[in-house]
């Protein structure tokens, strides 16, 4: 009972807080006042021109970081417009079931996070004299009427196939609904269909939008946060249809980090990263020692911009016997993800569904009684950002409401630490968690079962086949740590993702629950080239193209 009471209260403040207070979000900067005393350089007539895409207005965290995008842009003589929807989109990625106690009124259009965010947005960036494009610009009544009608004639099991104009718009669609409910299904959700459609009809809706919008209008480059999502996933499609350059971008995990990506958004940017590209630097053991550091601080994110993870005081060994688990017999860790998240960013392999990899996982370990397995359950399903309402516990009580004596599960909501009780195992499971990364630095083998980063990085077990995770797993336990070679290639891979593929700004700063981080800039000088090496590297990259990286 108290966690649904906490659960209500945080949704009344949430609620509350979108009604009242986010046009007045700290990650909103306040323009007229930084660029009093300053202005801008003359376009040249040669300008790189630059769509900064970002639609959904009121996600200050996004919308606020890319005004400052603006602002640098302008500075190095980018010529810049904004494009951000006024009301036009039923549905987008600031919606989620928080917002919508009633789901069925959502379903049937009624959408009252609209009056706080197109215009806040629209002065922001109007107050660094851009272009501020309208989707009404680019769709007419007539147009939504025939999308509309179409969105009616599509079955519910032929939404999530359906292709228009050459744009998977149905997949899209489908993806907002999920993330929408925070789950990897829609079954069992009273309006998760309705609910869809809506996100089919604003998926639709955008595709119309850019279409028209870049058959009238010519860009260099279009630049968005996310690239996955209604609307940003079908924009990112849409662009790459006319041949139109695409950044991506996303708040990173280290402190005051973002990571960007050329030509799609970085869930599968990092996936198609070749080995050899990743490891192409020198190394030494400075590099080493800041990683080692780096890493070690990420039990407790002291260092990160999020963390999911309490500092325990606790030793391995106390945590083992919390959970009656036998230190002396050998331990086998298993990893989750949220499972709408892994549902979205991660392409089935060996297994459809995360969920099936871990039934079939615990049926195997269930006739395994001289291994111990360790899950542990991602605590993002009760502390993301989007709360699971699908939970991989109760999926798991439902088909085991006894598990077996060797069989230990650690709750999302469970304080122990996921680090500390991971250096106890002898192998540990996963199917795209980030720890996959990070594990191998300290020489735990890692098998993988989804389509995680670290695939074919050369430092884990990959799994191809159902058949082969059988085999993987009859030859636990290894009894041993990885040779000092492949954890040299993982520590590698760690170090280009956390330290130049991250890269770091001045300008931004922690802040609290509901906007996690703020931009704080007193004057336009703080943007100029060669003041923050980490801006002239987003800013090089968006208007030449060159590659995200840190030297």
């Amino acid at each position: 009972m108290s966690s649904q009471l906490t659960r209500i209260k945080e949704n009344f403040y949430i609620r509350r807080f979108v009604r009242l207070l986010r046009p007045y979000s700290p990650a909103r900067p306040v323009w007229r006042k930084t660029i009093k005393s300053h202005s801008f350089p003359k376009l040249k007539k040669n300008a790189h021109k630059v769509l900064v895409a970002t639609s959904t207005g009121s996600h200050w965290a996004m919308s606020g970081f890319e005004s400052v995008l603006v602002a640098a842009l302008k500075l190095r003589g980018a010529s810049i417009e904004t494009l951000l929807c006024d009301g036009v989109l039923p549905a987008c990625q600031e919606c989620d079931v928080r917002l919508f106690p009633d789901n069925r009124l959502f379903s049937e259009g009624v959408s009252p996070i609209c009056k706080t965010c197109f215009k806040p947005a629209e002065k922001m960036f109007s107050e660094l004299g851009v272009v501020v494009r309208r989707y009404s610009e680019f769709i007419h009544e007539s147009q939504r009427k025939v999308l509309d009608s179409l969105v009616e004639t599509i079955a519910d099991k032929d939404l999530k196939k359906y292709v228009w104009s050459g744009i998977p718009v149905g997949e899209h669609a489908i993806a907002g609904a999920l993330r929408f409910f925070g789950r990897g299904t829609l079954s069992g959700e009273k309006f998760g269909f309705s609910i869809a459609r809506q996100f089919f009809r604003a998926a639709l809706y955008t595709a119309a939008v850019m279409e028209k919008m870049l058959s009238q209008k010519k860009y260099d480059v279009v630049v968005f946060h996310h690239g996955i999502y209604v609307p940003q996933g079908v924009i990112g499609d849409v662009c790459r249809k006319y041949g139109v350059r695409v950044v991506n971008w996303n708040p990173a995990y280290r402190d005051r980090s973002f990571i960007f990506s050329h030509g799609d958004s970085y869930h599968k940017t990092m996936i198609e990263e070749s080995s050899e590209s990743c490891l192409n630097f020198e190394w030494n053991p400075d590099k080493d020692s800041v990683l080692m550091e780096y890493l070690s601080s990420r039990s407790n994110g002291s260092n990160d911009w999020i963390s999911f993870q309490k500092h325990s005081q606790s030793e391995t060994t106390e945590l083992l016997k919390e959970l009656n688990i036998d230190h002396n017999r050998p331990v086998v860790g298993l990893l989750t993800n949220v499972l709408w998240d892994a549902q979205l960013h991660f392409k089935a392999n060996a297994f459809s569904s995360m969920l099936e990899w871990i039934f079939f996982t615990i049926d195997y370990f269930s006739r395994r009684s001289d291994i111990q397995l360790l899950i542990r359950i991602h605590p993002a399903e009760v502390l993301g950002t989007v709360p699971s309402r699908q939970l991989v516990f109760e999926e798991i009580k439902i088909r085991w409401p006894t598990l077996p004596n060797n069989i230990h599960i650690v709750a999302p909501e469970d304080p122990k630490n996921t680090y500390a009780l991971m250096k106890a195992c002898d192998t540990v499971l996963v199917y795209g968690t980030k720890m996959s990364i990070e594990l191998p630095c300290w020489g735990i083998p890692v098998v993988v079962a989804g389509e995680a980063w670290v695939r074919g990085k050369g430092f884990t077990t990959d799994v191809n086949s159902i058949h082969e995770y059988k085999e993987i797993l009859s030859a636990l336990p290894k009894r041993q740590r990885m040779q000092k070679s492949v954890i040299e290639i993982a520590r590698r891979y760690a170090y280009y993702l956390f330290f130049r593929r991250m890269i770091p700004v001045k300008f931004t700063k922690k802040n609290g629950f509901l906007v996690p981080f703020s931009y704080n800039i007193k004057s336009l000088d703080e943007l100029a080239t060669n003041v923050d090496p980490g801006l002239d590297v987003i800013c090089k990259g968006i208007i030449l193209g060159t590659p995200f990286l840190v030297d």
